[in-house]
């Protein structure tokens, strides 16, 4: 049963990322990709989930080193 559950997922995301890559995109007029990714997200439903997960991950990163360098600073 799991890896049936694998396998349709690896065929929904295969078919977003054909689907993604037809889609024509203008990365250089996309301000906030986050907000992007959530205006596209009954397109995109599986990689957009993933992208969003990705970006918080690295925006929480962040904020959490930032915090750490300001107060070492003093």
């Amino acid at each position: 049963m799991a890896s049936n559950n694998v396998e349709i997922a690896k065929e929904i995301v295969t078919r977003e990322l054909l689907d993604f890559k037809r889609f024509h995109v203008d990365v250089k007029n996309i301000k906030n990709p986050l907000q992007w990714w959530e205006k596209h997200e009954s397109r995109f439903f599986a990689i957009g989930f993933l992208t969003k997960q990705k970006f918080k991950f690295v925006s929480s990163q962040i904020e959490t080193e930032f915090i750490f360098s300001f107060f070492l600073a003093f």
